[in-house]
């Protein structure tokens, strides 16, 4: 998941802290006690965003730092509250372009990779990848992500996003959601076609933890689905740096269909250049600029409009 919302930040690069409980006294006066719990948490300072992005593009972080579980989380964003800069909650990295010149605030990178399976139901962190969800998935005879083969990034991120393919979408299989302060049913997530209430800037939740509800299925069968999604996407799939689709399919037309009848395959400019085996996606060939991308963005929008009268819109994130 990828949100930007103002908050706070953090003063040193590696900062220690502990939790504090506030309770009423025998005179009914709130005071506070530290708890038991403590934490060190290690902030880094000036990380440079290209490493953690599948498009290999984007500057220095001013902080980022990585958490694991609920706590963590908590504690990171108590940290930020420090110095009113805004943080940035980031999942595997593969549907954000991040700016050539980074982020003045936090960037807090999700790693809560807990993974259950109970029956049917399959209960993971927000952290998880999705590839590792499949996995355990067909191991266990469950069925309804074979879609995901190829698809890089967390569940969380997938999620906001309700991101799919071969005409399938992850909230087809999404049971129940846990953000750090409530529980959302399927029908409360408001799931759209690439969408949901979490993408949205003005909802600053966070995912902590998704349950799919999954159907069983011949171990076998599940991995010939896989096996036949694979081979199809194969030859799609460029061999470059890239994060996916760029645009959203205006329904019931293909945004990549679009953009190569306008004749942009191979369009280039600087190192980032629209691919010839998916017109709906950009590659960094070498050392892409996010400004580059932007560029090419903007030139498929406008061609688009010119020859279809259709207005394409962005599937990925961009800070």
């Amino acid at each position: 998941m990828n949100r930007a919302v103002f908050c706070y930040s953090i003063k040193n690069s590696r900062a220690c802290g502990s939790v504090v409980e506030h309770v009423p006294d025998k005179n009914g006066v709130e005071g506070s006690i530290p708890s038991t719990r403590t934490m060190a948490l290690e902030i880094k300072e000036n990380e440079q965003l290209k490493n953690h992005s599948s498009f290999r593009i984007g500057g220095p972080a001013r902080y980022f730092v990585v958490v694991k579980n609920k706590e963590e989380i908590l504690e990171a964003i108590k940290f930020t509250e420090e110095k009113k800069l805004k943080y940035f909650i980031l999942g595997g990295g593969s549907n954000v372009l991040f700016s050539d010149n980074g982020l003045d605030g936090v960037i807090i990178k999700i790693e809560n990779c807990k993974l259950k399976i109970e029956n049917s139901k399959i209960i993971a962190g927000s952290g998880t990848l999705l590839s590792q969800i499949m996995m355990a998935a067909t191991e266990a005879g469950l069925s309804g992500l074979e879609w995901g083969i190829g698809i890089p990034g967390t569940i969380g991120g997938c999620v906001a996003g309700n991101c799919g393919a071969f005409g399938k979408s992850i909230s087809e299989s999404v049971k129940k959601i846990k953000t750090l302060d409530k529980e959302y049913s399927k029908e409360e997530c408001e799931f759209e076609y690439r969408n949901s209430k979490f993408k949205k800037p003005s909802n600053p939740e966070i995912i902590t933890e998704v349950e799919l509800e999954l159907q069983p299925r011949d171990k076998e069968i599940i991995k010939t689905q896989i096996s036949n999604n694979l081979a199809q996407r194969k030859d799609r799939i460029p061999p470059y740096p890239s994060i996916g689709c760029i645009f959203k399919n205006p329904k019931p037309l293909a945004a990549g269909s679009l953009i190569d009848q306008c004749g942009l395959k191979r369009t280039r400019i600087g190192d980032a250049q629209i691919s010839d085996l998916h017109a709906n996606i950009i590659v960094n060939i070498g050392n892409a600029k996010a400004q580059d991308v932007l560029e090419l963005i903007k030139l498929c929008k406008k061609k688009v409009k010119e020859k279809f009268g259709v207005d394409l819109e962005e599937e990925i994130v961009v800070i």
